[in-house]
């Protein structure tokens, strides 16, 4: 069985304990979101009417610049109603030990996707055309923090937003 069938399947039996009918598996590539939006599973399990959360959680970088994730969030975004929110974590080598970050990047080089560090003003690139929310782009564990959650240190390695779609006409 190859390994994309044994990643259907798994997913597939997932379902199954799931009798609400309340999610779907889609296997697609996020690079082409009109494939996943055109989807009938996803058509009736989600009232494109009105507002939707899209989570982009530890993804987008491993999507390269030359495959333009800029443009990707874009295609989403304008997929979704206004109103909507779409919530981004990516990985920053910013302020990290350039040791750490070869071999993260090592660990990734002959994988089917690479794992792509972007600089702070890169990622937050990704926000155009949404109104960022409080308390904008920060390290992950500082998203709406609880003061008394205990965090990793490798934690802030992902920068997180969140980002409102706003109505037609309307500038972010």
């Amino acid at each position: 069985m190859s390994t994309m069938t044994q990643r259907c399947w798994r997913a597939r039996a997932l379902l199954v304990s799931n009798p609400q009918g309340a999610t779907a598996y889609i296997d697609a590539d996020l690079r082409d979101p009109d494939v996943i939006f055109r989807h009938p599973d996803l058509r009736n399990l989600i009232d494109f009417d009105q507002p939707v959360g899209l989570l982009m959680i530890a993804v987008l970088h491993f999507i390269t610049d030359e495959e333009n994730p800029w443009g990707l969030v874009a295609r989403y975004r304008s997929s979704l109603p206004a109103g909507s929110h779409i919530a981004i974590a990516h990985a920053t080598s910013e302020d990290r030990p350039a040791e750490a970050v070869r071999k993260m990047t090592d660990v990734y080089r002959n994988a089917s996707a690479p794992f792509n560090f972007r600089a702070r003003k890169q990622i937050l690139a990704l926000f155009d055309g949404l109104s960022l929310l409080d308390p904008g782009l920060v390290p992950c564990p500082d998203w709406r923090r609880d003061p008394n959650a205990k965090t990793s240190p490798s934690a802030g390695w992902n920068l997180a937003g969140v980002g409102a779609v706003p109505a037609a006409g309307v500038d972010a």
